[in-house]
């Protein structure tokens, strides 16, 4: 690529502040998309009595959207990293798996 055309992609990324974001964004909303598809389909061969399953990409498109948050004029949209499920599933996962369970024996004593 000549000098020119690398002046010219560089000017119009410092001019146009949201180009890199939207893409990151977008690439990131696929992911989201995707993965939720994949727990739908999951659960749909599971219905029918196959033994399949079928796992999307944990965190992927939460981490695209917040670096695209994180470098977009508005940085408050990193937050929209949480609307990746899995963020919150591997939070319940730590957190909240053993609580519930009881001890059987404790009830026994």
């Amino acid at each position: 690529m000549s000098p020119f055309y690398k002046k010219v992609l560089t000017m119009w990324f410092k001019m146009h502040p949201w180009v890199f974001p939207a893409i990151l964004g977008g690439i990131g909303l696929f992911y989201l998309v995707f993965n939720i598809g994949a727990i739908l389909t999951s659960r749909k061969l599971q219905k029918e009595g196959q033994d399949h399953h079928v796992s999307g990409i944990p965190f992927l498109g939460g981490i695209h959207i917040l670096i695209a948050g994180l470098i977009s004029p508005i940085k408050w949209l990193a937050l929209l990293c949480v609307l990746d499920y899995t963020i919150w599933s591997f939070l319940y996962a730590v957190f909240f798996v053993g609580i519930f369970k009881k001890d059987k024996d404790t009830e026994k004593k």
